[in-house]
């Protein structure tokens, strides 16, 4: 090929990202979430990402209708969670931290500070260890009455589990002031950070207080019902969850005492409809 031709094709693949524009959401004027009742709504109109995308007009030149696109992609492709956002390793203005391509690699390379507000390495705050994402906000009556029992409940398993809050507050300042409130037992994701929107994109979080729980060392999701197991099986549910399971049954719901219950019911059995029904990913109210 020309020089010249070279010349395009390199600015074509090299550029068109950067041509993507950006700009704050008028729904949620960036924050990618937006005030709800009983806590925060993920926006509606961008999805939690926080940022208007437009096509540049490279791209408009290049995609065909098969949308196989012409040689980049601008996200939303295969194996990216997170596409509709931006594409893995690209960042948004006014948030820190990068996009990953999977959950995974976002746990791995999670933005985390403790409650003085220094930086800690995720892999090693998660090391053998189930993680409690916790998504709640300091103007949540729900929330300030489950926290002390979350609270309580993460010092006692502190060697096999860790609590991270995602805040759900409107400003910088007042997420800082939550985190502090609820005490050295819990790490955070930083309210600026990019990974606090894709955390709230990611398990579509509509009501709060909901506590997920993630495997790391499996590096999968385990329960959407976090805050059930801690109110109905606290003294079990951190095994249950490094095995997999649920960590409630429907027995702790309903208060039977443990003597009470049938040694011949396996508590995989007694919880696979639950698991089913959760695996829409909703979250709990």
């Amino acid at each position: 090929p020309s020089r010249r031709a070279r010349s395009n094709t390199e600015a074509d693949t090299m550029s068109c990202d950067a041509g993507w524009s950006s700009a704050a959401c008028t729904k949620c004027v960036g924050q990618g979430s937006i005030p709800a009742a009983d806590g925060f709504d993920t926006c509606p109109q961008c999805g939690g990402a926080g940022k208007v995308r437009t096509r540049s007009a490279c791209c408009a030149r290049h995609d065909d209708d098969a949308g196989e696109g012409h040689g980049h992609g601008h996200g939303g492709g295969a194996g990216t969670v997170f596409g509709a956002i931006g594409p893995p390793g690209s960042t948004l203005p006014g948030f820190t931290g990068t996009i990953p391509a999977s959950l995974e690699e976002l746990f791995a390379t999670l933005e985390l500070v403790d409650v003085k507000g220094d930086r800690v390495v995720a892999k090693e705050a998660f090391e053998n260890k189930v993680v409690g994402v916790y998504f709640s906000a300091s103007h949540c009556p729900a929330c300030v009455r489950f926290s002390p029992t979350l609270d309580a409940f993460t010092e006692r398993n502190a060697a096999d589990y860790v609590t991270v809050l995602v805040p759900g507050d409107k400003d910088e300042q007042s997420a800082a002031r939550y985190h502090k409130t609820l005490g050295a037992n819990f790490l955070s994701v930083p309210f600026g950070s990019i990974h606090r929107t894709l955390l709230m994109t990611a398990y579509s979080v509509y009501a709060i207080p909901a506590l997920h729980v993630w495997h790391f060392a499996d590096a999968k999701h385990v329960t959407a019902w976090g805050h059930t197991a801690v109110t109905r099986a606290p003294e079990t549910c951190v095994r249950d969850w490094h095995g997999g399971e649920q960590g409630w049954s429907w027995f702790d719901i309903a208060g039977v005492p443990k003597s009470w219950r049938c040694v011949a019911v396996a508590p995989r059995a007694v919880r696979t409809p639950l698991l089913a029904a959760e695996g829409g990913g909703a979250a709990e109210a």
